[in-house]
Formats: structure tokens, sequence, C-alpha cells
């Protein structure tokens, strides 16, 4: 039985940092687990660390559950299976803490192999996350635009068609340099976009500028577009599908 939860920022930190390493074998385990409690982990979870992937964890909080020991690697790999496909559309999984907080293992190993462990396995956390209301993230552009101002206007139209928001505008001399972020997704087309709405009388570049929320009004069409890219049905399963399986 799991239950996830957003990863506390701190410890997303220290992953991005690379002061905790990816994978499931920890050099240093108590210089580790002190780190995450300086981070804001409750003592029980850091001590309870199991695998990082991505800028996920999974730990263990259980007590006293027999065999579980004999089948954690398994677990670990239905983890990580989960954060390279997660529920929604089959994206990759960013800031979740996946908490293993009981398992009943049959006394027979036969019965504790991947094929019975890693299916039911993933499909707990699969659960859990659709219970916990999962969302979509999208990667942003910061996009820096220098223009005569007498053509200030098209650009911002061109951002604003696009999903974009303008966060800076400065002016030297003539010149106006706005400064904007928009989505990934709404940058496709901009570079003849932009040269068209100025005459050419642009400059511009751009930076990642990490992710945010898809607008809760856009998710279901954004995820419908990406499932049925991937030969997926386009509406994605509840926490009840998986439950049954």
């Amino acid at each position: 039985y799991f239950e996830v939860e957003p990863l506390e920022e701190q410890v997303v930190q220290l992953v991005k940092d690379g002061r905790i390493a990816q994978g499931s074998k920890f050099k240093d385990r108590k210089g580790i687990i002190e780190l995450l409690q300086n981070a804001g982990m409750p003592r029980d979870e850091a001590r309870g660390l199991e695998a990082v992937e991505g800028m996920n964890v999974m730990v263990d909080v259980t007590k006293g559950i027999q065999y579980l020991d004999e089948t954690m690697e398994l677990l670990i790999d239905a983890f990580v299976e989960v954060i390279n496909r997660g529920p929604l559309a089959n994206e990759k999984v960013y800031g979740l803490k996946m908490r293993l907080v009981d398992a009943k293992l049959h006394e027979d190993s036969i019965h504790r192999g991947p094929a019975q462990v890693i299916p039911a396995g993933r499909n707990s956390i699969y659960g859990a996350m659709c219970q916990a209301n999962r969302i979509l993230m999208e990667p942003l552009q910061k996009v820096f635009i220098s223009v005569p101002q007498e053509i200030m206007g098209s650009v911002t139209n061109e951002i604003q068609q696009r999903r974009g928001v303008v966060e800076e505008m400065n002016q030297e001399g003539e010149e106006i340099t706005i400064i904007a972020k928009v989505p990934v997704a709404g940058m496709f087309g901009f570079a003849s976009a932009i040269r068209g709405a100025t005459g050419g009388k642009v400059l511009w570049s751009s930076e990642n500028s990490g992710y945010e929320r898809v607008p809760p009004e856009l998710q279901p069409q954004v995820v419908a577009k990406i499932r049925e890219r991937k030969g997926l049905k386009p509406e994605p399963y509840d926490a009840n599908y998986y439950a049954a399986l």
C-alpha cells in the first residue's frame, strides 16, 4: 500500500544539486538521512529512504513486514516504472514522494517474483496518484525580445496568443526589451511569426525556465492530445481501474 505526496522543495533541490545521488545504493546513508531531515523530511521517512529516481523518492515507513526485504528491489523497479511513465499521459513524474506504508506478501517465494510484485506495486502507486489529484506540468521558456517601441503591441499580442505572460518591459532609447514566459508548446513557429509581426525588426533569444502547472481548464484537452499521439485512449484511467487490477 502506497501513499503519495509532493516532495519537499528543499529535498528536490538536494537531488538537483547532486547532493543526493540517483538510484538505490547510497554510500553515506547516515549523511543523507541528516541532509533529508535538515531539508524538512520527517525522521522516519528519511531513515526509510529506498530509492531516488529523477526528482522523486521512495521511502519505506513500514514496520515488521515479513519478506519485505526480499521483495524491496522489485518494489523499487515498480517505482522506477511509474516515474518514467506517469498515469496521466505516460510522461515522466516530477517532485513526488512515494511512501510504502503497508504490504501483505505471500509466504511462498514463488508467488513473490517479478510477475507478481512489480504489477502490484505499480498499480498501487498509480491508484494513489489518481486519488491525490494528479496534475500535468509543462516546460516553459523565458523569451527576451528587443523591438522598436512603435511595434511593441504586435509582439505582446503574439506572446499572449501563445499563452505567454509578459513579466518585464525595459526601455532604452527607442528600443523596448520585453521579457516573457511562454510554454514550450506555444513556441512552435514563433521565429517566423515574430519576424512577420515586426517586419523583421526584432532581436530575440530564449532560455529554459523550469516547469509550471498546465492551467486546470486546459489539462483535459492537453492530456487527451498527448495520449492520442502515443496511441492511448484519450481518457486516463482512474483509481477504481487500478484498484480492480
